[in-house]
């Protein structure tokens, strides 16, 4: 019972630890992990101290009493313990199997160990004791032995303990499975910023070159995207929209642009947002033909990207084209085989 409220206290320090930001969340599936997580493994742990509490070590009382079976003999473990020391595994025989066992040859004399002395002394204390008695109906487990107190239970169930294990591996195994499901995520939002990145500085570059401000020209981007947001949401437009609220409630530009290259996390984002943000603060008569050079160079790193990709594309397709060779090879040399030693 108290390995399930260790249990309990662990999932406790973990979530605690989790809200205090003491342990990262990244990497786990974030909230969406830790909340099934936590569900499953206390769900297995209560599931598993119930079973515990039903299927505990049970104290008989004394003067119990084992029904014989008219079937025979039959046998039944319990854990016995003589003046509180420590207790000891039995299985418990009817007469009936005893006498059985009397019929057998008797076994060479071999050194005891301490427990099975000790199971052979309550073995033939309890033999006794019932020759005392002899009821025809009933087996009984004395409560005394030589004076001493025994005590008799069942030994305790671990179907609990079992079912509490595998919970906090399927809860454990959540967590990867939301943590994997964070990196494929991350590197697909990566992966589109990227493709992103050259569409969105031509336009703005354009928007400047145009006449407007940096302010309305994210304003315009904006606009356009929203326009067709539901069918097609790309991850830098929508890291522009934010850059819009921002500004709308109240944030200065220079800290918009600052979190929306933190936000994007790439290099070239921290770099266009650190463009921007000294254009306001000194006012770069040059701007323009530095967005045109930025948009120059991402077009070829876009390029190089899909080059590389296709390069990747074609490397994948190596395998189903080979599977399909030694299809075709299959089916012209398997006949070919089959009619020249029919022949023969």
């Amino acid at each position: 019972m108290w390995v399930h409220v260790v249990i309990f206290v662990m999932i406790l320090c973990a979530l605690t630890g989790w809200k205090k930001g003491w342990i990262p969340s990244s990497g786990i599936g974030g909230k969406d992990g830790i909340r099934l997580f936590a569900v499953v493994a206390i769900a297995g742990n209560l599931l598993g101290m119930i079973l515990t509490l039903q299927n505990g070590g049970q104290v008989y009382p004394q003067g119990y009493r084992l029904e014989k079976e008219d079937t025979g003999s039959y046998e039944k473990e319990f854990m016995v313990s003589v003046d509180g020391e420590e207790p000891v595994s039995m299985y418990i025989q009817v007469p009936e199997k005893e006498l059985e066992e009397q019929e057998e040859e008797p076994k060479q004399n071999k050194k005891l160990t301490r427990k099975e002395q000790a199971q052979k002394s309550i073995a033939e204390a309890v033999s006794r004791y019932n020759e005392q008695r002899s009821d025809p109906d009933y087996y009984y487990l004395p409560d005394k032995l030589n004076g001493k107190k025994v005590k008799w239970e069942s030994p305790a169930d671990t179907s609990g303990m079992l079912l509490t294990g595998l919970f906090l591996i399927a809860a454990m195994a959540i967590l990867v499975m939301k943590g994997r499901e964070e990196q494929v995520q991350l590197q697909k939002r990566y992966e589109e910023l990227l493709m992103d990145y050259p569409g969105l500085i031509m336009k703005f570059t354009l928007l400047v070159q145009a006449g407007m401000t940096v302010r309305k020209a994210f304003q315009k981007i904006s606009l356009d995207y929203g326009r067709k947001r539901k069918r097609n949401p790309r991850p830098a437009y929508e890291e522009i929209r934010i850059v819009c609220y921002e500004m709308e409630s109240g944030i200065s530009e220079s800290e918009a642009y600052r979190r929306f290259g933190e936000r994007c996390g790439q290099a070239k984002y921290k770099t266009f947002a650190t463009l921007l943000i000294q254009n306001l603060q000194k006012g770069s008569r040059q701007m323009a033909d530095m967005l045109e050079r930025e948009s120059t160079e991402a077009w070829e790193e876009r390029k190089r990207k899909a080059r590389v990709l296709g390069e990747a594309a074609a490397t994948k397709l190596l395998v189903p084209m080979i599977m399909m060779l030694i299809v075709v090879m299959a089916i012209v040399m398997i006949p070919a085989f089959m009619s020249f030693y029919g022949e023969t």
